[in-house]
């Protein structure tokens, strides 16, 4: 029992105990914790753009109501000349106005872009927020509705050969 004491209480022992640590020791911890801290700090940037576009879709589906509000009060959507902001004036062309249907800040992205408003005919419209970048027609744009999105660059095509003769094999 002695031998087993006096071996797990080596480690505080007053005989070859080191006093504090040397620089290469704290400099090697202060590279790991910088390590570290980097990482973390690029995975929160990542999220917090992929949050932003997640709002920027919230914002855009309530201007979605705004508009089917304003269209119930005045029988149609804004022209794509009123844009947006006849959800904020009432058009000199509407009857039964009964706005404003938003606020002035809503009509921008969480980025401070403007979105962009189309009428594309009676029934249907399009919203598009240029997104990080600030430039409409790249990849991380938001459109609503989702079904408005670009067309894929070049849809894939495959051409099946059918083989002439007997398939079954030889007879």
């Amino acid at each position: 029992m002695k031998k087993l004491r006096s071996f797990l209480c080596q480690p505080f022992s007053e005989g070859d105990r080191q006093q504090g640590m040397t620089i290469i020791e704290i400099l090697i911890v202060i590279a790991l914790m910088s390590t570290i801290m980097a990482v973390l700090v690029t995975n929160l940037l990542d999220k917090s753009d992929s949050a932003k576009a997640d709002l920027t879709e919230v914002l855009v589906s309530k201007l979605n109501e705004s508009l089917t509000i304003y269209k119930i009060d005045t029988g149609r959507f804004p022209t794509t000349e009123d844009g947006l902001k006849a959800l904020l004036e009432a058009p000199s062309t509407v009857r039964n106005w009964k706005g404003p249907y938003t606020e002035p800040d809503k009509l921008n992205d969480i980025w401070g872009h403007a979105l962009q408003y189309e009428l594309i005919n009676s029934k249907k419209f399009k919203i598009a927020s240029a997104g990080i970048d600030g430039e409409f027609g790249t990849d991380d744009d938001i459109l609503f509705p989702k079904d408005s999105k670009k067309p894929e660059k070049d849809p894939l095509t495959v051409e099946l050969k059918v083989p002439e003769g007997n398939l079954r094999g030889a007879d």
